[in-house]
C-alpha cells in the first residue's frame, strides 16, 4: 500500500514514521505544515523534525499550507491507499481524506472517546485519568472516527510531559503496525465511539494551571511534573493562604502537617493525602 503519512516535529509524529520506515512499508509522501527550507534544502531548528528526517530518506516532502486545490491535485498522482495522521494539528479537508483508497487514520494520544481535543496528555495529567493510546478513522468530527487500535497505559511517577510524550508514542507506534496488519489481511475491526462517553478539552488556559489540595499529593506532583513545560506557575490554595507554585521536587504520601511550613523558596505543601515539596515565586495573599 502507498501510505500518505502527516504529522509534526513533535515524538508522536517522529516515533511511529521511523517505526514505519523500519519495516519497508512503500511511504508515497510526507505532509508537513510549512516545512523550514533553507537555500531550497530542508533543515530543523532542532536535531531533527519529520520533515528532514523524510528527505533523508528519500521520502518527498508536501507543504500541507499550499491551498486545497494544489494539494489534492499533487497528490492525486501519488495513488494514495492509505493515510496515516499522528500530531498534526489542523483538520484535514474532505477531498484529501477521500484520496486513500483504504481509509484515513489518525493516533489520538487518550483512551477515545474520552479527552477528545488539542491536548489531551494536560487534561488526562490534570485529572488524573487513565492514559493511552487510540488509532481511529478521520471523519468530519474532530476525533470522532471509529476506534480500531486502542491501549492503556500505566506511568512511571513524575514524567515530564517529552517522556510521557514518547512513552505513548512507542505504544502508538507498535499499534500503528499492528493496524497495518490487519489492513493487509482485510481484518481490520472498527468499534464506533460512546456518545455517552465523550469528553472534549480545549487548549489549557492560565486558570487551568491549578493545583488542589483536596486531592492527593501524589497526583499534584504528577500533574506539576508533566506540564512544567507549558511553563506557567501554578496557583495553590491553602486555607486562606495563595501561592504561586514553580516546581514540584518530591512528595510524601504519608506525611502530614497542621499548616504550610516554609523553608527558604520551598514549601511543604499539606494536601488531603500528603505533603507536596514545591518551590514558589511568591504569595498571594493572607
Amino acid at each position: 500500500m502507498n501510505i500518505l503519512y502527516i504529522g509534526s516535529s513533535a515524538a508522536l509524529s517522529l516515533i511511529p514514521f521511523k517505526k514505519l520506515l523500519s519495516t519497508g512499508h512503500s511511504i508515497a509522501a510526507v505532509g508537513v505544515y510549512k516545512p523550514l527550507i533553507f537555500e531550497q534544502k530542508i533543515i530543523a531548528l532542532e536535531n531533527e523534525s519529520l520533515a528532514l528526517c523524510a528527505q533523508q530518506h528519500a521520502v518527498p516532502v508536501i507543504d500541507f499550507s499550499q491551498t486545497e486545490e494544489n494539494l489534492v491535485n499533487q497528490l492525486t498522482g501519488l495513488n494514495i491507499d492509505l493515510i496515516l495522521m499522528s500530531c498534526y494539528s489542523r483538520r484535514l479537508p474532505e477531498s484529501i481524506i477521500n484520496l486513500a483508497k483504504a481509509g484515513c487514520f489518525n493516533m489520538h494520544p487518550s483512551l477515545l472517546p474520552r479527552y477528545r481535543g488539542p491536548e489531551p496528555i494536560f487534561w488526562q495529567m490534570k485529572h488524573a485519568g487513565d492514559m493511552g493510546v487510540s488509532w481511529h478513522l478521520v471523519t468530519d468530527e474532530l476525533d470522532a472516527g471509529d476506534i480500531v487500535k486502542q491501549q492503556k497505559i500505566n506511568l512511571d511517577e513524575g514524567l515530564s510531559f517529552a517522556e510521557i510524550n514518547r512513552s505513548l508514542a512507542e505504544i502508538g507506534a507498535e499499534l500503528m503496525l499492528a493496524m497495518l496488519a490487519d489492513l493487509s489481511k482485510q481484518k481490520l475491526l472498527k468499534t464506533k465511539q460512546e456518545q455517552a462517553l465523550a469528553s472534549y478539552f480545549p487548549y489549557p488556559q492560565k486558570d487551568d494551571f491549578t493545583v488542589d489540595t483536596s486531592c492527593s499529593a501524589q497526583r499534584a506532583y504528577n500533574f506539576m511534573r508533566a506540564t512544567q513545560v507549558f511553563g506557567h506557575v501554578y496557583h495553590c490554595q491553602t486555607g486562606q493562604q495563595h501561592f504561586l507554585l514553580e516546581q514540584a521536587l518530591d512528595y510524601d504520601n504519608n506525611a502530614t502537617l497542621t499548616g504550610v511550613d516554609v523553608q527558604a523558596n520551598r514549601l511543604y505543601i499539606p494536601f488531603n493525602e500528603g505533603v507536596l515539596i514545591a518551590t514558589y515565586t511568591g504569595k498571594l495573599s493572607s
